[in-house]
């Protein structure tokens, strides 16, 4: 009986010691950063509560403070490429809230999973506006940071990026709301540094 016990440890050691040290494939986890807005642009297209049409427009260097909180779900694909949804919610400057549903490809550098390694990312996306009525919203990232490895599934990630964002935010005129069916056109863009750090598991 001891015997076959042993041979059974024998065969099945390989296996065990594999399964220890291969990469997970399937990610999953939670993000946080602190959002700068440091430019924005504006074009509203309306017609005012007294019927006249106001064409306004403009852009410069604002400054926004707003936070955004992600989770996410992915796939290694191999050592080096990740690819993962994310979704969550995050403030755009004074205008409002949103919903992002976004899509990151990451890629890692250095051979080693487990160890500490630098990495980069590209991410792209839509998303809701949190105010009535409801739009879209439009999204780009490209940034980078480090990866802290703390064990083979859990993962510290420092990250830095820039983000650009489209958005349609409410119109006023006089303080008094413009309905979206005497808006023509409501459009602003947000160009953005965002600082963050993300566990993975």
């Amino acid at each position: 009986m001891r015997k076959a016990v042993f041979i059974c440890i024998v065969i099945l050691f390989p296996f065990i010691s594999n399964a220890r040290n291969s990469m997970p494939r399937l990610t999953f986890g939670a993000e946080w950063s602190y959002v700068a807005t440091i430019y924005s642009g504006y074009h509203y297209n309306y017609f005012s509560p007294e019927g006249y049409r106001f064409n306004v427009y403009g852009s410069g260097i604002d400054f926004y403070n707003n936070g955004e909180v992600l989770l996410h779900v992915g796939y290694n694909i191999d050592r080096h490429w990740n690819i993962a949804a994310y979704a969550g919610m995050s403030g755009l400057a004074d205008y409002h809230n949103s919903i992002p549903i976004n899509l990151r490809f990451t890629r890692y550098f250095g051979n080693d999973f487990l160890a500490d390694r630098w990495f980069s990312f590209i991410d792209l996306g839509t998303g809701l506006t949190m105010k009535i009525p409801v739009q879209s919203v439009l999204s780009a990232k490209i940034g980078g940071g480090y990866r802290v490895s703390l064990s083979r599934d859990t993962k510290l990630d420092l990250l830095v990026a820039v983000r650009n964002t489209y958005t349609q935010p409410q119109v006023y005129h006089d303080k008094e709301v413009i309905g979206l069916e005497y808006t023509n056109r409501n459009d602003a863009y947000l160009l953005s540094l965002s600082f963050g750090a993300s566990i993975t598991f």
